[in-house]
């Protein structure tokens, strides 16, 4: 059995874009760093679910893989488990400093928040968003489960 969980994306776009995004419409993005909020709990589970966001997109399937096209995946945070968090962590997320909410439904079709993209003008930290997990799932690990920079590296 693949293992499961929950992930966050940390993307950097390096200019200001306007991009389609699926059904949902077209946006503007700005300049900056986004983080998108994800749970793995189908077929494949998180292993499967990165092979996917690590490959370049073809053919878009989900509205994060619209954004991909234009942005650079920098890291992945995971936390492996048997119980989503995906809506937690999107509270999480929105409440680093300088966390901005652009695109009301962007990955939330089947949430109760209001998107599970976040965009931010400096770097958020997985140690900032680690705090916050802590607190709420103290028993909850997060990872650091890739980064570019350890990618071009070739490790």
């Amino acid at each position: 059995m693949s293992e499961t969980g929950n992930y966050v994306l940390l993307l950097h776009l390096p200019a200001d874009e306007t991009l389609t995004i699926g059904k949902l419409g077209t946006f503007d993005f700005p300049a900056g760093w986004y983080t998108y909020v994800g749970s793995a709990f189908g077929p494949g589970g998180v292993a499967g679910r990165l092979k996917h966001h690590l490959r370049p997109t073809e053919r878009p399937h989900w509205h994060i893989d619209y954004l991909r096209q234009a942005a650079q995946l920098h890291e992945i945070w995971v936390s492996p488990g048997l119980t989503s968090y995906e809506r937690e962590w999107a509270d999480l997320l929105l409440a680093i400093p300088g966390a901005t909410l652009l695109i009301e439904g962007f990955g939330a079709s089947d949430s109760d928040r209001e998107t599970h993209l976040f965009y931010f003008d400096v770097r958020p930290s997985l140690e900032d968003f680690t705090v916050g997990v802590r607190a709420r799932f103290p028993a909850a690990a997060v990872l650091r489960a890739y980064t570019s920079e350890a990618a071009a590296n070739g490790e």
